[in-house]
């Protein structure tokens, strides 16, 4: 009788819940997240009818022991095609990365432990996994891939008992798909703009280009009625409208898996940027999200060749405020066009323009970051603002390449070519010499330090004079007394000089600028050969008390680099009323006794009122200023000038007294001088022991 029971107890128990576990199969497992403990593994029930009790059955992963499905607090049973999910046993439904992504409704089940298998699945190698029932018998088997990237699952294709790697892919969608449609699963009607393609890759103004799409059928079912369309997006908003239609073809019988490519051209092309649109119109298509697709092509203009362009003067160690530049030269006799050129270092490159930027034949153009460039040059050309890397003091790559990535000029410079120090920038001798001859370089010698925009300072001109040098021959002279100066002119150029002007100018206002009221003399002078040099005198006593500044000019009819046609100079004049021996050397201890100084007394022997401001001291071999204060010396009046203040323990001196290291005075003999501010002798001697 109790076995009778028995029977009709799980006769009833089969009815209620069919155990047609068969049915189920892996569909997502999840070995890679994002983070933490948020692997999992997904299973359906591809029965029609049966619903099925989850609770023990079992995960295994492939070495480890099989880790026992649990209640979630959602119950166990699997409803016909449906999902369940299977989270580790410490993730939190509730605040987990997956919550909200799950779908309501979804059977949500744990495992027994707080990982699968041992300590979480590998997600570099590959690695077998099983579904088991209750008892261990398998009831499904897949070897995951291991060659996702992180938040990507494993996904089955078609649900079906097929588990070959062929019926797997990676996820489409980052976290996967927990509980709802696998995003690499098949739909039945789907067609897939697959892929748009170009050919030549890269086009030069005037080419034709061949344009390629293809159309997969991702679906289960043949595709019939179906039509490809092509567009060129002339205002690039993504959306082929009738005027842009380039191409238009109905196709039929596309078979699961198989796919099918059309082209068509486009020829004689204009440079500039291109966007063409490619799509499938299907009407009974199912995910229509992957009908259609974009893709981009440059047409470039005629390509440069090597040198066309040159780097011709580079600022890597710009003054304090100042930015950074490179000055690029053309060397052709077209305009040259930049757009989509590139400047690197030795760190990082950057595109210099996306736009148009000509540079036209034998003519400069200067790269830099900021335009404060301005604030310390007047630049003729066109500046061009971009992420400029940043040029090392010491030493750095110099890269430039045109749109297509061909290598147009480049060098290696070193601190030791110049342009290291003094803000100076580092120019080229010549356009058509090595870019990477260190000869080829040095610092600039211009008024400006640099010549951006402008033919470099050492750049040998066809004309060129150039004023090297201009002095007086005194930095000091005496108001009423003529001053000489000396003008130095030199041709550096390679032709013979014109007759020329040498004009000189008093700057009264004192802003380096010449103007007709302040001209003094205009000299006329004949032709200097090239690389000789010629020197003038000029003299004038047009000159006041204190500071007074003067400019030389060259005017001659052709130069190529007028700014070192002028030159500036200064000349102070003083009043200085004493003559020789008007204050005499008076008084000497050359040979004290230990530890009394070394001195010397002056006397003014004259009826004048004298400042010593200036004054110095010189023997056989020395001179050194001993006064720089300004001290009054009256008629009759006696001043000590001695080493160090120890004088005052050896005598009650009542004159004035100037404490300062002179020349040491030789026991055996030596000379003593005394020199004005101006340099003249005002009184000397020789003397022996």
């Amino acid at each position: 009788m109790i076995k009778k029971l028995l029977i009709i107890f799980f006769l009833f128990s089969a009815f209620i819940f069919p155990q047609a576990d068969s049915s189920l199969i892996l569909t997502e497992i999840m070995f890679i997240p994002q983070s933490g403990n948020n692997e999992f593994i997904e299973i359906f029930n591809l029965s029609e009818n049966d619903t099925i009790d989850l609770a023990g059955y079992k995960f295994k992963y492939h070495t480890s022991n099989p880790d026992i499905f649990t209640d979630a607090g959602f119950g166990t049973l699997l409803l016909p095609q449906s999902y369940a999910i299977v989270f580790e046993g410490d993730y939190d439904i509730n605040t987990g990365i997956y919550a909200g992504l799950v779908p309501p409704g979804a059977l949500i089940l744990k495992i027994s432990d707080n990982a699968f298998g041992t300590s979480g699945m590998a997600n570099t190698e590959a690695r077998p996994v099983w579904l088991l029932r209750p008892n261990n018998d398998t009831l499904d088997v897949y070897t995951y891939s291991a060659n996702n990237v992180t938040g990507r699952s494993d996904e089955k294709i078609v649900l079906n008992k097929d588990s070959s790697q062929t019926n797997w892919a990676n996820s489409l969608v980052s976290n996967g798909t927990p509980c709802f449609r696998n995003s690499v699963a098949l739909y039945e009607f789907d067609l897939q703009m697959f892929s748009l393609t170009f050919t030549p890759a890269i086009v030069i103004q005037g080419d034709d280009i061949t344009i390629k799409a293809k159309v997969k059928n991702r679906g289960s079912n043949t595709a019939n009625n179906y039509s490809i369309e092509i567009f060129n997006d002339i205002n690039f908003d993504s959306a082929g409208t009738s005027n842009e239609l380039i191409f238009s073809q109905s196709l039929s019988n596309l078979f699961p898996g198989d796919s099918v490519e059309v082209q068509t051209m486009l020829s004689s092309l204009n440079d500039g940027d291109y966007q063409i649109i490619a799509q499938v119109l299907y009407n009974e298509d199912e995910n229509p999200a992957n009908n259609k697709t974009i893709n981009v092509f440059t047409v470039y203009p005629p390509g440069n060749e090597y040198n066309d362009v040159v780097i011709n003067e580079i600022m890597y160690a710009p003054s304090t405020g100042e930015p950074e530049w490179v000055e690029l030269y053309n060397r052709t006799d077209q305009a040259v066009n930049i757009k989509k050129w590139r400047f690197s270092d030795a760190a990082s490159t950057a595109a210099i323009t996306t736009n148009d930027i000509f540079i036209q034949p034998k003519d400069y153009i200067v790269l830099t970051q900021d335009s404060s460039i301005l604030n310390f040059y007047n630049v003729p050309v066109q500046i061009v603002r971009f992420n400029l890397p940043i040029l090392n003091n010491t030493g750095d790559n110099v890269v430039l390449r045109d749109s297509l990535g061909i290598l147009i000029d480049s060098l290696t410079y070193l601190s030791s070519w110049g342009g290291n120090t003094g803000g100076r920038s580092l120019e080229r001798f010549s356009v058509d010499s090595s870019s990477n001859d260190q000869n080829n370089w040095a610092a600039s010698t211009g008024i400006f330090k640099a010549t951006p925009g402008r033919i470099n300072s050492i750049t040998p001109k066809e004309n060129d004079l150039a004023i090297i040098g201009f002095k007086p021959k005194q930095p000091y002279s005496l108001l009423g007394e003529d001053i000489e100066f000396k003008v130095q002119i030199r041709n550096k150029g390679l032709n013979n000089s014109q007759n020329y002007t040498l004009i000189l100018y008093r700057d009264i206002n004192k802003d380096s600028i010449p103007q007709p009221n302040e001209l003094m003399t205009s000299i006329v002078q004949n032709t200097i050969a090239s690389g000789d040099s010629i020197e003038i005198n000029y003299s004038t006593n047009l000159f006041d008390d204190g500071n007074n500044f003067y400019i030389a000019v060259i005017d001659v009819p052709v130069d190529d680099d007028s700014t070192n046609n002028i030159g500036f100079t200064k000349v102070i004049g003083v009043q200085v009323n004493e003559v020789r021996n008007d204050i005499v050397i008076n008084e000497f201890m050359y040979a004290p006794q230990s530890p009394e100084p070394e001195w010397i007394e002056i006397y003014n022997r004259s009826d004048k009122i004298i400042d010593l401001k200036n004054y110095k001291i010189a023997d056989n071999r020395d001179t050194v200023l001993v006064i720089t204060e300004s001290v009054i010396l009256n008629p009759g009046e006696y001043h000590i000038i001695a080493t160090d203040s120890s004088i005052n323990n050896f005598y009650n001196i009542t004159s004035g007294i100037s404490y300062r290291n002179f020349p040491a005075l030789n026991n055996t003999g030596d000379k003593v001088i005394l020199l004005d501010s101006l340099n003249r002798t005002i009184d000397s001697l020789e003397y022996f022991s």
